[in-house]
């Protein structure tokens, strides 16, 4: 594209001051009858009418038009794109909350036709997830007994995925606990919408239940979605009444199953599109200032005019 299509103005009003310049033309133009000598004879007069070598040192009486005209250029402040970077305010703060019980070194999920733990299946699923969601903050709480930040909400997205895989696994399962620290970490932010993702194979072994916790959820109005996984599924009646459905439901989150990485990717792609949202997205614009060109031009044109003008008038 060419550069010159790339300029705009941040005052583009003044430009209309060059609609003045015809009128003071028109002002400034020669008037009255041309100069004469009444004589009997033009005998010896003949170099009347050509004109003196002085005279050609005399700036026209349009040259003042040209630096002024530079003048409303300038004012108008000229500017150019040099690039430009997202607004970190938009988008919402997510915090992944991840089990990582002993259990998930089960070996019961397939990954690119291989079997694999189901570590591994969440590892994998979870990094594309945060891939696809770049303007949002997005945190790690990972729980076995107790849960532990692996990562504090962040748009380095690269880093908390490879603290997520440098995380050892532990024993137990303290679903409560996790979805408490996940809401601790979130509510220090106030201003953004906020969401809790629960992924856990298991029941609660240590501590309160999700639905005995997600009060404080409700208050701080962060949604809770909550993902059971592992190869058996619950049936509908007792996944209507399970904990980490009534959980979510409070929220106005939803309450999903997955037995396998596939019906795995499927829900975060869910939650995906539900949690999008159409923002607009402001950039702070870095500017290359074009003004000082043509206000420096204006300067020197009418000092240059101003010398020939008086160097003009100098000459015998």
């Amino acid at each position: 594209m060419n550069d010159l299509a790339l300029i705009e103005f941040l005052h583009p009003w003044f430009l209309l001051g060059l609609l003045a310049l015809p009128v003071l033309a028109w002002w400034r133009r020669p008037r009255g009858p041309v100069p004469s000598i009444v004589v009997p004879t033009l005998a010896g007069r003949g170099h009347l009418g050509r004109p003196v070598r002085r005279h050609l040192g005399r700036v026209g009486w349009w040259w003042p038009l040209v630096p002024i005209a530079l003048l409303v250029v300038a004012l108008a402040r000229p500017r150019m794109p040099r690039g430009d970077t997202p607004d970190p305010s938009k988008g919402i703060d997510i915090m992944l909350t991840l089990d990582f019980s002993r259990s998930m070194a089960e070996t019961d999920f397939r990954l690119d036709r291989k079997r694999v733990t189901r570590r591994l299946a969440l590892e994998t699923v979870t990094e594309k997830f945060i891939e696809g969601r770049p303007n949002d903050r997005i945190g790690i709480v990972c729980f076995a007994r107790t849960p532990f930040l692996v990562s504090p909400l962040t748009l380095d997205h690269k880093w908390a995925v490879a603290s997520m895989k440098q995380t050892d696994l532990a024993t137990g399962t303290g679903i409560g606990w996790a979805v408490m620290a996940a809401g601790n970490f979130l509510r220090r932010d106030s201003e953004r919408s906020k969401v809790v993702i629960l992924i856990t194979d298991g029941d609660n072994s240590s501590g309160p239940r999700a639905s005995e916790v997600v009060s404080q959820l409700v208050a701080d109005r962060v949604k809770l979605y909550s993902v059971l996984i592992g190869p058996e599924m619950v049936t509908p009646t007792a996944a209507a009444s399970h904990d980490l459905n009534k959980a979510a439901r409070v929220t106005g989150g939803q309450f999903f199953q997955a037995n396998d990485t596939r019906a795995l990717q499927g829900i975060y792609n869910l939650i995906d599109r539900i949690e999008k949202r159409e923002l607009i997205q402001k950039r702070f614009v870095l500017w290359r200032e074009l003004f000082p060109w043509p206000l420096a031009a204006g300067a020197l044109l009418w000092l240059a005019g101003r010398l020939v003008s008086d160097l003009g008038r100098r000459i015998p």
